[in-house]
């Protein structure tokens, strides 16, 4: 069994060959033995060593974190492709991904998987920039040939959480009070629905939960994300009542849903946030430290 020392950055090249290599299908899991032979990784057998894995996909993910702040967006945690082949978490990412996602381990199985759905769905669209990400760790970019426009991986645009929206999202998450939450409530950041959609921030105790949608004062550019984000309210508080009374789901009976805004809601819009009997909290302002 060769080294594990550097793996982390064979593993992340050869799982951005393993997107790349799946670009015009669908996009499925790989476990830890497989992604070991992948990468040479193999024991005395010459089958792949699985075991292991998760700490070194653990150092890659931590690789990702340091380069982050480059692209202004949060690069897809490519590690939650590999998945245990069986047990309790078959299919699922080991526990160990919480150093990433903290609260993982405090969702049922069916919410963990909502959660991987939509993150496989994140790292197909981050597409060519997983060259973007090899280039500025000195890795050479892959070239993969295939159907579509030969010798080049997907291209997709820019896009993904902008930093005022993070500011804004963690500090509603540490400050549970703002919301009539306390700090006992579990706290899930990006909690994913069935349909994928996420709701930026759930905090949920034994009785009851609160979804909070955050939109920041980039939204004044864009008056009608302020609109979309009282429908949002309206579709989550459906959801959350229709999973309440599903096994799978840990959804209380008790919901309330709440759009928190770093700006004001446009005056046009106060009428149309009555009628939906959405609750907005406005002007959260999150100080900016330096």
């Amino acid at each position: 069994m060769t080294s594990d020392t550097g793996l982390e950055r064979e593993s992340l090249r050869s799982l951005i060959e393993f997107v790349f290599e799946r670009r015009n299908g669908l996009l499925t899991p790989i476990t830890y033995s497989e992604l070991a032979s992948r990468i040479g990784r193999l024991n005395k057998h010459g089958d792949g060593h699985g075991h292991g894995m998760g700490f070194i996909l653990g150092k890659m993910g931590h690789l990702l974190r340091g380069i982050e702040g480059d692209w202004g967006e949060r690069i897809p945690h490519i590690q939650s492709l590999v998945v245990n082949k069986s047990g309790p978490l078959a299919g699922l990412p080991d526990e160990g991904i919480k150093e990433f996602w903290p609260s993982y381990p405090d969702l049922s199985h069916q919410e963990k998987l909502n959660k991987t759905r939509l993150e496989h769905v994140r790292i197909t669209e981050f597409g060519s920039r997983w060259n973007d990400v090899l280039s500025a760790l000195g890795l050479s970019p892959l070239v993969v040939s295939g159907s579509g426009s030969p010798d080049t991986p997907p291209h997709f645009g820019k896009g993904g959480e902008s930093e005022s929206h993070r500011r804004l999202k963690a500090y509603v998450l540490s400050h549970p009070e703002l919301v009539q939450a306390t700090d006992d409530w579990d706290v899930i950041d990006e909690y994913v629905l069935p349909t994928l959609d996420k709701i930026d921030v759930l905090f949920r105790s034994g009785d009851s939960c609160i979804a909070v949608e955050v939109k920041s004062s980039l939204s004044d550019l864009f008056p009608s994300d302020y609109e979309r984000g009282l429908f949002q309210i309206v579709k989550y508080r459906a959801l959350l009542a229709a999973m309440s009374g599903v096994s799978g789901y840990q959804i209380p009976s008790r919901i309330n849903c709440l759009l928190v805004l770093e700006s004001r809601l446009p005056a046009e819009l106060r009428e149309l946030a009555v009628s939906l009997n959405v609750t907005v909290l406005e002007r959260i302002r999150v100080e900016v430290a330096g």
